[in-house]
C-alpha cells in the first residue's frame, strides 16, 4: 500500500479516498486532481510556474500600470519627444499605406487600416508599451496570411520589425523579468511557424534572445542603481540624524556648564545670606536654607544627567565654556593659518546671556573652520553686532581656490583649544533654534558663502 504523497497511484486502490478510477482504465488512471496534482510539485516548480502564469496573464490581458518613463523629464523634453513621434508616426503612415497598397494588392481599400495597425505601436510606446507590444505582434502573427509575398522568404512589411521591435525594447525596460521573457516566449515560435528559411529563423531568434540579455541586463543594473541611490538616501538621512542628535547632547553638556553656574551661586547666595544680612528673622532662614538645599539638589540632578549624555569616548572638559569674547582669539588663529580674517564688532557684550555667547562662538568658530576648508585663498569678513535686543551674526567667505585647504580649517580647530566645530549646518541650527533666533546660510552671487544668524537676548522657550 502506497502513502498518501506517493503520485501516480498505481491502481484505484492506491488512489485517495473520493478519487475513482476513470471508466475502462487500470494503472495510472486519472485522478481527481490530475494525474500529477499540482499539490505534489516541489516548491521551485510551482513558484516559476506560477510566475510564469501571471506573466502571461499580465502580458495578455493586464493594464499599463507603469507611469510612462517621461514623466520624471522637464516639460520641455515631453513635448519634444511626443512632437517627433507624431511627426515620425503621421509620415510612416503615410509611406506604409502606399507600401502595403503595391505589394498586397489583393487588399484593396483595406491597405490604410493594415498600415495604421503596423505603425501604431509607435506613438503608444510613450504611455502604453505593453498595448504598443500586443498590437505589434498581432500584426507581425496575422501579416503572413496576406496572399502576396513581394519579399521573398521575409513575409513581413519593412516597417513592421523596426516599430514591433522598438514596442517591445521599452516594454521590455519599463516591466519586470518575467514579462520580458514571456515575451520573448511569444516571439520565439513566431519565426519558426513563418520563416521557411530555418537558418534565417534560428538567427532571428538568436539576435532576439541576445537583444533580451541586454535588456535583462540593463533592467537589473538600473534596478540596483535605483536601489543604491534609495540606500543612500537613507544613510544619509540616518547620518543627518544621527547628527543632529550628538550635537544636542554637546549643546546639553554646554549649557549644563552655564546653568550650573547660575546654580551655584544660588546655593551660595543663600547660605552666606544670615552672614551678609543682621538681623535675618528665623522663617527667612529657613527659607534661605531650603533654597540652598534645593539648589544643591537640582546640581546633584544635573550632574548625574551629564553623566548620561556624555558617550564613552568623550572626556570630562575642565576648561570654562567659551563665549563672544574669544572671537578675537579665533581670528587671530585662522589668521595664522592663512586665512584672510576681517574682524568687526559693534556694540559692547556686557548684557549677552551665557548661553547666547557659546552659541555666537560656535557659529563663527565652524564658519571659520569651514571658510578655511572649502574656501582656499578667499577673504572672510566676520561682523559682530551687539543690538539691544539681539546678536546679530554674519560670517561671509568669497570664492575660494579650487584646491582643498584641509590644513587651515584643521588649524583654526586646533588654535581654538582644541575643540570640534560640530557638525556643521546642523549644529548652528540646533544651537540657534534652542535660543529661538534665526540662521540663514548660503551661496553667494560671487561665488562665495555666507552665514547670518540672529541670536535674541532675551531667550525664548
Amino acid at each position: 500500500m502506497r502513502t498518501s504523497g506517493d503520485w501516480p497511484p498505481t491502481s484505484p486502490a492506491d488512489a485517495p479516498a473520493g478519487a475513482a478510477a476513470a471508466p475502462g482504465h487500470g494503472a495510472g488512471a486519472t485522478v481527481a486532481g490530475g494525474i500529477w496534482p499540482r499539490a505534489s510539485w516541489p516548491v521551485g516548480a510551482r513558484r516559476v510556474l506560477g510566475t510564469a502564469g501571471l506573466a502571461l496573464r499580465t502580458l495578455l490581458l493586464g493594464a499599463d500600470t507603469r507611469p510612462s518613463w517621461l514623466a520624471a523629464r522637464s516639460r520641455a523634453t515631453r513635448w519634444l519627444v511626443v512632437s517627433a513621434l507624431t511627426v515620425l508616426t503621421v509620415g510612416l503612415f503615410r509611406t506604409q499605406a502606399e507600401i502595403v497598397r503595391h505589394a498586397h494588392p489583393s487588399v484593396g481599400v483595406w491597405a490604410p487600416l493594415i498600415a495604421l495597425v503596423q505603425v501604431l505601436p509607435l506613438p503608444l510606446i510613450v504611455r502604453y508599451p505593453l498595448l504598443a507590444w500586443r498590437l505589434g505582434y498581432l500584426a507581425a502573427l496575422l501579416a503572413p496570411l496576406l496572399p502576396e509575398r513581394p519579399w521573398g522568404t521575409w513575409v513581413w512589411d519593412p516597417a513592421q520589425i523596426p516599430v514591433f521591435g522598438l514596442a517591445f525594447c521599452v516594454a521590455g525596460l519599463r516591466y519586470a523579468r518575467p514579462l520580458r521573457w514571456a515575451m520573448w516566449a511569444l516571439m520565439v515560435p513566431l519565426l519558426f511557424i513563418w520563416v521557411p528559411d530555418m537558418s534565417d529563423a534560428v538567427g532571428g531568434n538568436v539576435a532576439l534572445t541576445i537583444v533580451v540579455v541586454l535588456l535583462d541586463t540593463r533592467s537589473a543594473r538600473s534596478r540596483a542603481q535605483r536601489e543604491l541611490r534609495v540606500q543612500t538616501d537613507l544613510s544619509e538621512l540616518e547620518a543627518s540624524r544621527r547628527a543632529a542628535l550628538e550635537e544636542r547632547t554637546r549643546i546639553a553638556r554646554e549649557l549644563h556648564d552655564v546653568v550650573a553656574h547660575h546654580m551655584s551661586l544660588i546655593a551660595v547666595q543663600a547660605e552666606t545670606a544670615p552672614y551678609r544680612h543682621q538681623g535675618v528673622p528665623e522663617p527667612l532662614l529657613d527659607e534661605f536654607s531650603s533654597i540652598s538645599g534645593a539648589a544643591r539638589e537640582a546640581l546633584t540632578e544635573m550632574r548625574r544627567l551629564l553623566g548620561v549624555l556624555r558617550s564613552e569616548d568623550t572626556a570630562a572638559q575642565r576648561a570654562p565654556q567659551p563665549d563672544l569674547s574669544g572671537v578675537s582669539e579665533l581670528v587671530e588663529a585662522a589668521r595664522r593659518a592663512g586665512v584672510r580674517v576681517d574682524l568687526s564688532v559693534r556694540g559692547h557684550a556686557d548684557r549677552v546671556p551665557a548661553t547666547v555667547g557659546v552659541c555666537g562662538y560656535r557659529i563663527v568658530q565652524e564658519s571659520l573652520s569651514n571658510a578655511g576648508r572649502h574656501a582656499a585663498g578667499a577673504a572672510v569678513e566676520v561682523v559682530i553686532d551687539f543690538a539691544p535686543d539681539a546678536v546679530r551674526l554674519s560670517v561671509v567667505n568669497g570664492a575660494g581656490r579650487a584646491e582643498a585647504a584641509v590644513r587651515a580649517g584643521t588649524a583654526v580647530r586646533a588654535e581654538a583649544g582644541g575643540r570640534r566645530a560640530g557638525h556643521g549646518l546642523t549644529g548652528m541650527r540646533e544651537r540657534v533654534a534652542l535660543l529661538g533666533g534665526e540662521l540663514r546660510s548660503g551661496p553667494t552671487e560671487e561665488g562665495g558663502f555666507e552665514v547670518r544668524a540672529v541670536l535674541p537676548l532675551a531667550v525664548t522657550a
